[in-house]
């Protein structure tokens, strides 16, 4: 059997070291993504909702599979801002109408928009 000298032995133990340092590396850069993930999602579980008063400006139809009993409303909020909600066509929007819209502010940042 060979001897391996040690200078050998070094250069190996250390290219080993270097792989499994890799390994370990990205291990933990998967685990820090799953963690963020989740804790962006219970970010965007934190909401707070607000009542808003607007006046429709347009009504379309709603490009979903339950197009036959929705439609889509532009409403120009009080505010100067816009939304787009989905309403359903038995609450009866004309344009015109003055309505009241709940704006709904997650944790993250994002604003949507519901019909009430």
């Amino acid at each position: 059997m060979a001897k391996i000298s040690e200078e050998t032995r070094r250069k190996l133990d250390r290219i080993l070291l270097v792989q499994r340092l890799k390994w370990v590396a990205a291990a933990c850069v998967a685990a820090a993504a799953v963690i963020g993930f989740f804790i962006l999602i219970g970010l965007d579980a934190e909401v707070e909702d607000y009542q808003v008063a607007g006046r429709v400006e347009h009504i379309g139809i709603a490009s979903l599979k339950t197009a036959m009993q929705a439609v889509t409303v532009d409403v120009a909020l009080e505010d100067g801002r816009h939304a787009r909600v989905i309403a359903a066509k038995e609450h009866e929007p004309h344009v015109g109408d003055r309505v009241r819209i709940v704006e709904h502010r997650h944790a993250t940042g994002r604003v949507t928009f519901t019909w009430r």
